[in-house]
């Protein structure tokens, strides 16, 4: 019996903090390579230096809006909704089709995600330590000082960053299962599909998405001086900066942690969705 709704919804919800939980340390790491002006050092350097430096919770700054934030929802959910606008029959879509999907998805999805992501990457930015005692404060803090504007800091390149992903994460699924796999025999073959494929699309869609995960994360992780002024006011300030002073390869940097997230990730969300989902289907209706 297909999940109800709302088994759909917890399900959902659960697997992303599952996700957020066991990943966490991976993304602040991530973060911070995203930021940095200078030289990246290696995964687990970073790691070790940032617990040695502020202590192992700080591995876990900005966790309460990961967990919060309904991304994997609105991503899942959004999809669903946008192959209905694509195309008539989802049974038979195209690639290009899923692709058009999957940047329809984006809208929505960043709408409701990017107050979150702003909390999460002001908490997980070095340069924040000192300044916010709690995920809550910091969020309190910018709503105080800086308004609305300061929660959805960073909204078009989350905009940007999720078309894209979506688009090629969607659309790379579809084409696997298209082009290369056949029907699987059994629930495990079809889960053990299901992961293989996912992690091939997060890793072929993180490529195509890592320039706008920069702006991104630049631009929700600064902090206004004292006179109000931001060091990358827009989205195209920003790509126009970080060329000049850094190059084209600072929009490539940390592909490798941001990769590594990803793997981990879905494996871990796609887990704990099934074992949701499989409560609620074992219970007495």
């Amino acid at each position: 019996m297909p999940l109800r709704a709302h088994e759909e919804i917890t399900a959902g919800f659960l697997a992303g903090c599952a996700d957020a939980l066991a990943c966490h340390p991976v993304d602040v790491v991530k973060t911070q390579a995203h930021v940095n002006r200078g030289a990246n050092v290696p995964f687990t350097q970073a790691l070790v230096a940032q617990a040695r430096a502020h202590g192992l919770p700080s591995l876990y700054r900005g966790v309460l809006p990961a967990c919060l934030r309904p991304q994997a929802l609105c991503m899942y959910v959004g999809y669903e909704w946008s192959k209905k606008a694509v195309c008539e029959d989802a049974k038979k879509m195209t690639t290009r089709e899923a692709f058009v999907a999957g940047w329809l998805t984006a809208y929505v999805e960043s709408a409701c995600v990017t107050p979150f992501e702003t909390v999460k990457v002001r908490m997980q930015t070095k340069e924040n330590m000192s300044r916010y005692a709690s995920s809550l404060g910091c969020a309190r803090e910018i709503a105080r000082t800086e308004g609305m504007k300061g929660l959805y800091a960073g909204f078009w390149p989350t905009c940007l960053r999720n078309n894209v992903f979506n688009s090629f994460y969607f659309g790379t699924i579809h084409y696997c299962k298209d082009e290369y796999l056949s029907a699987p025999d059994s629930l495990v073959e079809q889960a053990a599909q299901n992961v293989g494929v996912g992690i091939i699309a997060g890793l072929v869609a993180t490529v195509f998405k890592m320039p706008f995960d920069i702006l991104k994360s630049r631009m929700q992780g600064q902090v206004p001086n004292a006179s109000g002024a931001l060091e990358y006011p827009t989205m195209m300030e920003a790509a126009v900066r970080i060329f000049r002073n850094e190059g084209v390869g600072a929009f490539y940097k940390g592909t490798g942690v941001t990769a590594a997230r990803i793997t981990l990730g879905f494996p871990v969300s796609f887990v704990a969705f099934e074992a949701v989902a499989s409560m609620f289907e074992n219970e007495i209706r």
